[in-house]
């Protein structure tokens, strides 16, 4: 296929760099991958912007910064795709169609924990309310050329353009529940973490600050997930999911 160029000239490529970025393009192509998703989000913030803005701003800095702080000690983001808005971190992990789903699953869910934590815990030490978070795992529809956008030749018009992910149903669970809030059962305060089956069916689990002295050692983050499971004291679902669900073999991946 020839790109569209609507009569600009196109800028030069190396025939070794146009076969490697069509190569890739063909394999995000392929059926069957997945993704791994979590929402990190404050709690009141909305009533804050309105009664003390000052204080909603600090919060909103707070978590987009310390997102990526938190990282020097509980470290292993570099396969995350990752952006603000709003009041809310999103993170993203896209899996090839033969990863080996299990063993990722619970190193993610530990590190997201871990990382959110040790965030709710600084929020709550200064006399707020603290975070929600939800974990979710599902098929994702993968884009071929997610940075199209910086290869244009007006690229400059699009430097600030970017794609966090594909149609990821683990992306619209988190949101659901996130909307959905307190009504639906999804706790403040809590991790909500998605169980292997049914699709949409959620394990809670009480934020809590991992001791420093696991830090920097990011094989303890499927520990820190089995801790989660054990130690989960609320359970809670997303209408409508569990009928319209995955087949059971892609629920199974993810224990």
């Amino acid at each position: 296929m020839r790109p569209r160029t609507w009569g600009f000239s196109l800028p030069t490529m190396k025939a070794d760099q146009f076969f490697e970025d069509l190569l890739r393009s063909v394999d995000r192509c392929r059926e069957g991958f997945q993704a791994f998703a979590a929402t990190v989000d404050l709690v009141g913030i909305k009533n804050q912007m309105v009664k003390r803005r000052d204080e909603a701003r600090a919060r909103l800095d707070d978590l987009q910064q310390g997102f990526g702080e938190a990282l020097s000690l509980f470290p292993g983001g570099g396969e995350y795709r990752v952006c603000f808005g709003g009041d809310s971190v999103f993170v993203v992990r896209e899996l090839e169609p033969d990863a080996d789903t299990g063993p990722r699953w619970a190193a993610f869910c530990g590190h997201i924990y871990a990382l959110a934590g040790f965030l709710d815990d600084m929020d709550r030490r200064i006399g707020n309310p603290g975070l929600r978070v939800v974990v979710s795992a599902g098929p994702l529809l993968q884009l071929s050329e997610p940075e199209s956008w910086k290869k244009l030749p007006w690229k400059l018009e699009t430097a600030n353009w970017f794609v966090l992910t594909g149609a990821a149903a683990a992306l619209r669970k988190c949101m659901e529940a996130e909307s959905l809030g307190t009504a639906a059962g999804f706790l403040t305060g809590y991790c909500w973490h998605e169980r292997p089956a049914p699709t949409g069916s959620f394990l809670g689990t009480r934020l809590q600050k991992v001791s420093l002295e696991y830090a920097q050692q990011p094989a303890l983050y499927d520990t820190f997930y089995r801790e989660m499971v054990a130690r989960a004291d609320q359970t809670a679902a997303l209408p409508g999911w569990q009928t319209n669900s995955t087949p059971g073999r892609t629920r199974a991946k993810y224990k």
